[in-house]
């Protein structure tokens, strides 16, 4: 405490003791042990007299003005888009490990703050360093966070990042398990399919001989302790967080909050193309763009849909595709998942459902997400028979 109060610098606390530039790795290390110390004192109790002369009381009257410190300088260096970048003061990339770790560092305060008077979870100055601070709520800083990390885990996924840049170290984050952590942290679902890669990274780095966890690297695996203990809190993150989603379907409460915090509206689609060879369907958004070969009957259901841009009824998708009205929400539900697996897990939706016109009234049914006006198109002669395979 006595360190950590000497050394402290405007923003949080430096890398190296005794320079002015504040570590965004250092302050949200701080702050989550200053955190876990704080947590630790609650639990004891006010007044519990401790070695050295003092209680749990004076102690816990240094932790949180120290606290308030270190997210107050996380806080000021946060980029507009929800991200932390990889030093301060410098225009770098935005940094998954960096993000990940300030996350976990302001969940932790928001978490302790959900029990506390109002004042002390009002909005807090965000952003300073761009000079466009906003007011945000700590459960919104933490939300946006974890959405940017869900937006890119393709840039953390399976890597390690390197933090060589900062003076006097060469640290190197396992951006894997921190960008799981971070996600989760934030409100996400351990099922959420963008995780899936890097769970099946930290599933295969496990030695069994080392009883470590190894860690990925062109040089070769090799166990280490940073590796096992960024890997187990990824771990017990999830299970604290499957924990909370089944409270929370066990009193009916799934569809707020808690189950799906993180979920933003999928990115909508702004060009689709679909060509006969190789039943290929090519799609963009204003981020991305992605391709997949799909099964004939699942390219049939695309062209019959673009045939109709205002959607066709079930039974007509039925009659058309030569399958039962049952099996219909089941090939676009294939359809999409084939969609959102050429986008790396983001739910990017072909086909939506759609009320439509049949018989005079309005009936269930589905259409492609994009107008026609969006729509390019090769050789979509129909083929001779259609849906023949799956």
């Amino acid at each position: 405490m006595d360190w950590l109060d000497r050394h402290q610098v405007e923003h949080g606390w430096p890398e190296v003791a005794g320079i002015d530039d504040t570590s965004l790795h250092q302050t949200a290390l701080a702050v989550l042990a200053l955190s876990r110390l704080r947590d630790a004192l609650t639990a004891l109790g006010p007044g519990l007299a401790l070695p050295g002369g003092t209680d749990t009381s004076a102690l816990a009257s240094r932790v949180e003005p120290l606290i308030g410190h270190g997210l107050a300088g996380l806080l000021y260096h946060r980029r507009p888009s929800g991200a932390w970048g990889w030093r301060t003061y410098v225009d770098t990339e935005p940094s998954p490990s960096k993000t990940a770790l300030v996350a976990a560092a302001a969940g932790n305060r928001h978490r302790h703050l959900e029990g506390g008077s109002r004042t002390r979870a009002q909005p807090q100055e965000v952003g300073g360093v761009h000079g466009r601070p906003q007011m945000l709520c700590p459960a919104q800083i933490v939300t946006e966070a974890g959405q940017w990390l869900l937006r890119n885990h393709h840039r953390w996924e399976t890597f390690v990042e390197d933090d060589k840049d900062v003076q006097g170290t060469a640290w190197e984050h396992m951006a894997y398990a921190l960008g799981v952590r971070g996600v989760l942290h934030a409100g996400g679902s351990p099922h959420d399919r963008r995780l899936a890669r890097a769970w099946r990274l930290m599933n295969n780095l496990w030695d069994a001989e080392a009883g470590l966890w190894n860690e990925p690297g062109a040089s070769g695996q090799r166990a280490t302790v940073r590796a096992a203990y960024y890997t187990v809190t990824a771990y017990e993150e999830a299970r604290l967080r499957i924990g909370r989603l089944s409270m929370a379907e066990a009193d009916g409460s799934a569809a707020g909050p808690v189950a799906g915090r993180l979920e933003e509206a999928p990115p909508a689609l702004r060009e689709i193309s679909l060509m006969r060879d190789g039943r290929q369907i090519t799609m963009s958004t204003v981020e991305a763009s992605a391709a997949c070969a799909v099964s004939q009957r699942l390219f049939d259901l695309a062209v019959l849909l673009h045939h109709a841009p205002g959607g066709l009824a079930v039974p007509q998708i039925a009659a058309a595709l030569h399958v039962a009205s049952s099996s219909v929400p089941k090939y676009v539900q294939r359809l999409n998942l084939a969609v959102a697996d050429a986008f790396g897990g983001t739910p990017v939706k072909l086909v939506v459902s759609r009320q439509v016109t049949d018989g005079g009234g309005l009936v269930s049914g589905y259409a492609l997400a994009a107008g026609a006006d969006r729509l390019k198109t090769g050789d979509l002669t129909p083929s001779r028979t259609p849906g023949q395979t799956n």
